[in-house]
């Protein structure tokens, strides 16, 4: 109980702080200028209220960084910035003490150390000032509405912000994308050294290990963590966190409201997560990242094929093209009704940068089409109005990289579905024309819905 009271009555105490530390600058300001005034209109004597204003100004700092100090002690404010405000303000203090006794005895020091001593206290008081409104309203506050150039100058690069994540390969949910946002905004008074409430976020077990008053994340329920509870308070509340600086953004809550939900999994990676529509698109708006799963040959990086290959490949009456400027993989049409295991053969060397192939209208048999096995990159064939059988579609499905095939006006029958079953890519199919028994193929399209069959 008596502790209790002790903590409320410090706390209303600090609580003055704001109202007393303006005075003693004030009085610090006036005697620095009066100073400054008397020397210009080179006055024989300085005035003894020089002095007396800095002694003012000393016993008002004194005050005030006493309060200060208990209104640091309530946590409402990160522990490095506290740090370098709460220190600098006692030196200020003691130098504003030696400043009294300085100015009572002017006459014992030249006005050129009376002057550096002006103006290296003035230098600090600016520089504290500057610390405590970064305390109350943010790193950015002074220079929030300054034009861009001085931005500019200015502006601190935000590690956070450099972390590129946009085509990484594996994105992990908490490690990516929840702890940067803890470690820029909570981390200051949540860490292994400064453990506010006793908690440390720093590391997952650590975090999931609570604070003072137990857990403050509970997997698979938001409205009973606590964490959440603090970010979401009113910003009034004396418990809403973090109680100073940069808050948590809608986005940045809505993606800890959904990781929670979701069994706050800290391994999961976000191709292997359940992504809700307003998830995707807070993905896509805040961090850049498409969720929207991408065509193959949109993912594949290679190194241009030997254009002395393509020329030859040319000659035989194969028409290539590169699918983008920054895409190597290629687009390969046969025109002609000569194809040979020869050709085919000369196009197997460059196999690994074909993704888009088609013999449409060509003469390519059930055992020419073997060698498409060889292209592991293919995500489009082409085979359509040519004289190939179920026989040949047995081969393709070891292709795992395969959307879509066109078999229309061939010789191919439902049975070929069993092998194209076999590429869990496939995404569609076109059998129209073909030598499909309806009923059948009705009822295979029912079993498997993902596969779409145009017939």
């Amino acid at each position: 109980m008596i502790l209790f009271l002790t903590f409320d009555f410090t706390n209303f105490i600090g609580r003055f702080h704001p109202i007393l530390v303006h005075l003693p600058i004030g009085f610090l300001l006036l005697a620095i200028f009066m100073e400054w005034y008397e020397r210009i209109v080179k006055r024989k004597q300085l005035s003894f209220l020089i002095s007396f204003a800095w002694l003012l100004g000393s016993i008002g700092g004194a005050l005030a960084v006493l309060c200060g100090w208990w209104l640091g002690e309530t946590g409402l404010y990160l522990e490095n910035d506290l740090f370098w405000h709460r220190w600098l303000g006692i030196l200020i203090v003691l130098l504003s003490f030696g400043g009294w006794l300085l100015k009572k005895k002017p006459i014992e020091y030249s006005p050129v150390f009376h002057y550096v001593f002006n103006v290296f206290i003035l230098g600090l008081i600016l520089f504290e000032g500057h610390l405590g409104g970064n305390l109350t309203h943010g790193q950015d506050y002074l220079l929030q509405h300054a034009p861009s150039s001085i931005k500019n100058i200015f502006k601190k690069e935000d590690t956070l912000q450099r972390i590129n994540l946009i085509g990484k390969d594996s994105i992990l949910v908490y490690h990516d994308l929840i702890e940067p946002s803890f470690a820029k905004k909570c981390f200051a008074c949540h860490n292994a050294e400064v453990k506010r409430g006793g908690l440390n976020m720093e590391h997952p077990d650590s975090l999931l290990a609570g604070g003072e008053n137990g857990p403050v994340l509970v997997s698979g329920n938001t409205l009973e963590s606590e964490i959440f509870k603090r970010i979401t308070l009113s910003q009034k509340s004396t418990k809403f966190m973090p109680p100073v600086g940069e808050s948590m953004t809608y986005s940045e809550i809505q993606l800890l409201d959904w990781w929670i939900n979701n069994g706050a999994d800290y391994a999961i990676s976000l191709k292997d997560a359940k992504l809700d529509e307003s998830v995707k698109s807070l993905l896509l708006r805040t961090y850049g990242i498409d969720t929207t799963p991408k065509p193959w040959y949109e993912t594949v990086k290679i190194e241009p094929a030997d254009s002395s290959k393509i020329t030859d490949l040319s000659s035989m009456g194969f028409v290539i093209k590169r699918l983008g400027f920054t895409n190597n993989l290629l687009d390969v049409k046969f025109e002609g009704k000569d194809l040979s295991d020869e050709k085919l053969q000369s196009l197997s060397e460059i196999s690994e940068h074909v993704t888009w192939l088609s013999f449409a209208k060509s003469n390519i048999s059930d055992r020419e089409l073997k060698y498409i096995a060889q292209f592991r990159n293919l995500t489009r064939l082409q085979l359509e109005q040519t004289d190939i059988s179920d026989e040949a579609i047995e081969p393709l499905s070891v292709l795992e990289h395969l959307e879509t095939i066109n078999l229309y006006e061939t010789s191919v029958s439902e049975k070929c579905l069993e092998y194209l079953t076999q590429i869990p890519s496939l995404k569609r199919v076109y059998l129209w024309r073909t030598n499909l028994d309806i009923e059948k193929t009705t009822l295979f399209t029912e079993e498997h819905p993902h596969l779409e069959i145009i017939f």
